[in-house]
């Protein structure tokens, strides 16, 4: 175990190892970006320390002692050690996959189509998407950020940064031939809703509709969800921008209910150390939404 209370300062043995390496004071000081008199203290104050000389003048340039051969050696090898381990672990770093948590509509109908573009400007950083529904303890989960909804305001906390991504009205929408069916009467069509579904219930009765009150198929997935709208089994709840292509396309039509709230897409981080990729593809993301 190495006892550092025992070596002498790091920046005293820096300043050494740049002196024995570019032969010089002036030229050290310029390496490590301090003045050569900054340098040369250094040096004095580890030969005093070491109570024996390491370097000697000679014109404009040092020799090393016999002493300071054997350190500028033993300095080499050492600091060569650290930075093969710092670039092992930095390579390690830069080959993990990122790990994003997002809710299952907005990987599948909005993030990964273009996924191709942020791979574009960022190759060789993987991305796996793990569609999770509660936010929980991401960090101590394993992920490196999250994507979520809510249609309450976002609160920071100290161990994680919020950045808003699009503020997008949730709506309800169905099959055409079940909107016709129905004549845009809620409760004369069945919904697709899980048994217990206690978010889609809270929005429903923010809107005037008695959640107990209407027909609902259940799916058993809520992947399967916005599929089983396509086929007309049911209207959902979904935000505009989950439903947009569907909705251009004529596959899903809005039915014509007020008072449902908007929500909020963001980008949850952990704060502190992260590494270059998760902010990039925060950026990124901010980009799409």
């Amino acid at each position: 175990m190495s006892r550092w209370r025992e070596l002498p300062s790091l920046s005293a043995l820096r300043a050494f190892d740049a002196t024995a390496r570019s032969g010089s004071f002036a030229e050290a000081g310029r390496l490590l970006n301090v003045t050569h008199a900054a340098v040369t203290q250094a040096v004095r104050g580890l030969e005093a320390e070491l109570g024996q000389p390491l370097v000697r003048r000679a014109g404009r340039t040092v020799a090393l002692t016999e002493a300071g051969e054997k350190l500028a050696r033993a300095l080499d090898e050492g600091f060569g050690t650290v930075e093969q381990g710092i670039a092992a672990l930095r390579q390690a770093e830069a080959r993990r996959v990122l790990r994003v948590a997002t809710t299952t509509f907005i990987a599948e109908a909005h993030v990964m189509p273009r996924l191709p573009e942020f791979w574009a400007r960022h190759p060789g950083v993987e991305v796996a998407l793990s569609p999770s529904p509660t936010l929980g303890d991401f960090v101590k989960d394993g992920y490196d950020l999250a994507i979520r909804a809510r249609s309450a305001d976002w609160v920071e906390t100290p161990d994680i940064e919020i950045r808003p991504l699009a503020r997008n009205p949730l709506l309800a929408v169905c099959a055409p031939a079940l909107f016709k069916a129905g004549s845009a009467d809620p409760l004369s069509i069945p919904w697709v809703m899980g048994a217990e579904s206690p978010w889609e219930h809270a929005q429903l009765l923010g809107a005037g509709i008695a959640p107990e009150k209407l027909k609902t198929v259940q799916i058993g997935s809520p992947h399967l969800e916005m599929s089983a709208a396509r086929q007309g089994l049911g209207a959902m709840l979904a935000t505009e921008i989950i439903c947009r292509a569907d909705l251009e396309a004529g596959r899903l039509v809005r039915l014509p209910i007020g008072g449902l709230p908007y929500i909020t897409y963001a980008a949850v981080l952990p704060r502190g150390p992260r590494r270059p990729a998760v902010d990039a593809f925060a950026d990124w993301l901010a980009t799409i939404f």
